[in-house]
């Protein structure tokens, strides 16, 4: 009997169960907001918190310990440098978990768990008046070259054709529009088209 375990097994074995809590995690402090099941959520929020008030207090044994649960000296330095000081006046409740939805194939609920407080993103607005005044000048440039004439091109003489060809010709086409046609019907056609000569 499992009295009084709190942990969420989720089918795996010790060491699989570890480096998913550890992806998830990961995952958190990398895009601040993740989509995952509810259990996994409750997991990774608790490893995110424990995570969060390791970091906060910012000495070279809370970095090891940090770096011994996350394995990426680059997100460590972030979780140090730009997460934990967003968290230094609250005292716990870093992460939060919202409802989202539920998985089509199993039916499991899907949550959102990120963190309370995020760091603002910071948005690169594209030029568009640069643009503009390119596209503009092409435009001025466009119009003061005058139009060039067409080069004149000798009349086609059209050669006639037998009544073989134009038979032959359909009968491309029908074979054309067979093989584009894509499932089980196409193959069906097939069994079933006309087998007369043209």
């Amino acid at each position: 009997m499992r009295h009084g375990k709190r942990r969420t097994r989720f089918g795996r074995q010790h060491s699989h169960r570890i480096a998913t809590l550890r992806n998830l995690a990961r995952a958190v402090f990398l895009h601040q907001r993740i989509k995952t099941t509810h259990t996994k959520a409750k997991e990774a929020g608790r490893v995110v918190e424990k995570l969060i008030t390791i970091a906060k207090k910012d000495s070279l044994a809370a970095r090891r310990r940090a770096f011994a649960a996350l394995g990426e000296k680059a997100l460590v330095t972030k979780l140090f440098k730009e997460i934990a000081p967003l968290f230094k006046e609250r005292k716990g409740g870093y992460t939060r978990i919202i409802p989202f939805n539920f998985r089509k194939g199993d039916g499991a609920s899907i949550v959102f768990l990120e963190l309370t407080e995020k760091k603002p993103e910071e948005k690169s607005k594209p030029e568009k008046k640069k643009k503009t005044t390119e596209k503009a000048a092409a435009i001025k440039e466009a119009k003061k070259e005058p139009p060039k004439a067409a080069p004149e091109l000798a009349p086609e003489v059209k050669e006639e054709k037998t009544v073989e060809e134009v038979k032959k010709e359909k009968a491309k086409d029908e074979i054309k529009k067979i093989k584009d046609q894509k499932g089980f019907l196409r193959k069906v056609h097939g069994f079933f088209r006309r087998k007369t000569n043209m």
